[in-house]
């Protein structure tokens, strides 16, 4: 607000005009591109004057717009101030001698190139080989052009008589060869037959028949008579011996199957005992069993042996602790 409110100072730009006169001018300006310093007498560029058509005169022209005169327009022109630039110069470049190059006397050694020539020998059955080699590519070579030849001169030319004769004479043979040859196939394949082994062994065979359905029926005279009342089929296996037949089928009956009891509550055994080979139902069962084979040991066995004389010290052990446990009783 106090910009518009109070009035401007008298001095006001005064130190920014001295500052910028006690500047420093840059050397830049002054040394790159041969310096940008005004120059009075320099009027190589002129502004020229904008010279408007007349022909687009009336294209811009709107219905609303004012006519102009002529005289306003001169004025107008004549207020542009022309506008003088500098041309620019390139700065001279400074020219260096070249200092003359010294000749360096090149000193060529030459050195005797020595060629040595081998000469290889090749065997006279290499030589002859390769002779008959070319020649047979020769000779290849000649029939092919000489059928080249020959076609297009049936191709060009129309044959005679006589040639179709010759022709259908070499076409002939021809056909007799491949006739020959497939003849001699067809006679070694009769040759190779195929023989056929027949069985002689023991053989086990299926037979299925269609027979007929006989009823048997009271006659007129009272006497049976059959009677056919449809057919059916019946299925047969035979075989040619009665030991292969045995030896495929059992006629056996197999024997049932014993299940086991307790030998002391006689109830269906659940375990078996493999020192005694008796089965048990349960755990007390078990255990009698095995006491009634232990007080048979006592008795059986010789005490002098040292391992019964231990297992009888055991025993005796084991009774004292069961003997023991039934006196005293839980609190």
């Amino acid at each position: 607000m106090l910009c518009t409110t109070r009035e401007k100072r008298t001095n006001a730009g005064s130190k920014m005009a001295a500052l910028l006169e006690s500047e420093d001018t840059d050397d830049f300006y002054q040394s790159a591109y041969g310096g940008f310093a005004d120059e009075a007498d320099d009027i190589e560029y002129s502004e020229e004057d904008e010279v408007e058509s007349d022909t687009d005169s009336d294209i811009s022209i709107d219905e609303n717009d004012e006519p102009i005169s002529d005289q306003e327009e001169e004025a107008t022109t004549k207020r542009k101030h022309k506008v003088v630039t500098k041309a620019y110069k390139e700065p001279t470049a400074k020219r260096v001698k070249k200092e003359p190059k010294k000749h360096v006397s090149k000193t060529t050694t030459s050195t005797p190139i020595v060629t040595t020539i081998e000469k290889k020998q090749m065997r006279e059955s290499t030589t002859q080989k390769s002779l008959e080699a070319r020649q047979r590519t020769q000779a290849a070579e000649n029939l092919k052009n000489q059928e080249q030849s020959r076609r297009k001169s049936k191709e060009n030319h129309s044959m005679t008589q006589e040639q179709l004769l010759e022709e259908a004479k070499i076409t002939e043979l021809k056909n007799l060869k491949s006739l020959e040859m497939f003849q001699r196939l067809e006679l070694e394949k009769k040759k190779t037959k195929l023989i056929k082994r027949n069985y002689t062994g023991p053989m086990i065979r299926y037979h299925s028949v269609a027979m007929p359905i006989i009823e048997v029926v009271e006659g007129e005279n009272g006497k049976e008579e059959n009677k056919i009342v449809g057919r059916c089929t019946r299925n047969f296996v035979t075989y040619p011996d009665e030991n292969t037949m045995k030896q495929y089928f059992n006629f056996e009956k197999p024997k049932p199957i014993t299940k086991s009891t307790c030998i002391v509550t006689r109830l269906p055994a659940r375990y078996f005992d493999p020192l005694t080979k008796q089965p048990s139902a349960n755990l007390t069962a078990f255990r009698i069993i095995r006491e009634a084979y232990y007080t048979q040991l006592e008795k059986k066995v010789d005490p002098r042996l040292p391992h019964v004389a231990k297992w009888l010290e055991w025993r005796k052990q084991m009774r004292a602790a069961k003997q023991n446990s039934k006196v005293v009783k839980p609190h």
